[in-house]
């Protein structure tokens, strides 16, 4: 007997195919689901020393700003650029927050209300970071500090993450 086990988002009755013969392979396939039915499967935790966690962000941004400061923008440019990226940075790593957060069923949903309204109150306040910054790049290539080129090279570093 060859068993289809169907499972959609509404309730399905489970289709079986009654072929008369029922192999070794059948029996295997039959506690295999059986043993992943039971337990959910379990995955591989790594974890890292703060130490470790902090010479990784040092050598990323030390990398990561390395065409900044090789754009020969001036110093204010290349300044205003680090700290966008920095803040682009910190909005991924909030956003990546707030999806576990909403995933995370084991808190009550008051908790987890509450802690996600946390993390969106600082997504709002980094948001309003990043614009400042960004305006501030704005205003250089406005008033003059930065030629047309450079303001064009400035933005084009700035959507570079």
């Amino acid at each position: 007997m060859i068993t289809l086990n169907l499972q959609f988002a509404s309730a399905t009755p489970t289709s079986t195919l009654n072929t008369g013969v029922k192999s070794a392979a059948d029996d295997a396939l039959d506690v295999a689901s059986d043993s992943t039915a039971q337990s959910p499967a379990e995955g591989v935790k790594v974890s890292l020393s703060s130490v470790s966690l902090q010479k990784a962000a040092e050598d990323n941004s030390a990398h990561s700003n390395k065409d900044i400061e090789e754009s020969g923008l001036p110093e204010q440019a290349q300044s205003i650029l680090k700290m966008i990226r920095e803040l682009q940075q910190k909005i991924r790593e909030k956003l990546e927050e707030l999806q576990a957060l909403m995933a995370d069923t084991s808190l009550s949903p008051d908790v987890r209300r509450a802690r996600v309204a946390g993390v969106q109150s600082e997504l709002g306040a980094l948001t309003n970071s990043l614009m400042t910054a960004n305006n501030n790049l704005a205003k250089l290539s406005r008033n003059g500090t930065l030629s047309s080129e450079q303001a064009q090279q400035a933005a084009a570093l700035a959507m570079k993450s």
